[in-house]
């Protein structure tokens, strides 16, 4: 009896060990993610099943910006386009007018072209 007794206390003890390490270990991964995120953008970190620990979910809410900053980025965001376009040679590559964008669409002029590199490259459009 002692032996199962025993046997159970050192089991536990792993068991509480481990889950005490992906505490810490996603305390740090959600420090480092929204350290990374300092352009005016909130993020907001999901809680996941205890079946799964090993992924954080990241949702990052859209820029606010103001009708002169988005003419603004709309600017960048063609010049962008048209030096992507050089680079690349693809001229099937166009913006859609300023007052298409959504809400969500916005985001930084690098995050922009970070995308459209992506999509170039890869050929992968949810990148």
């Amino acid at each position: 009896m002692k032996r199962y007794l025993y046997t159970g206390v050192l089991l536990g003890t792993i068991i509480l060990a481990g889950c005490s390490a992906n505490e810490e270990t996603e305390e740090q991964v959600n420090k480092e993610t929204t350290e990374g995120l300092t352009d005016g953008q909130t993020v907001e970190v999901e809680a996941l099943s205890d079946t799964d620990k090993r992924e954080v979910v990241v949702s990052v809410t859209p820029l606010d910006l103001t009708q002169e900053q988005k003419e603004d980025y709309h600017k960048q965001y063609f010049e962008i386009v048209e030096d992507l376009k050089a680079e690349y040679q693809f001229s099937d590559m166009t913006l859609v007018p300023l007052d298409e964008f959504l809400k969500v669409d916005w985001v930084e002029p690098e995050e922009f072209k970070g995308k459209l590199v992506d999509i170039l490259e890869k050929g992968c459009i949810s990148c």
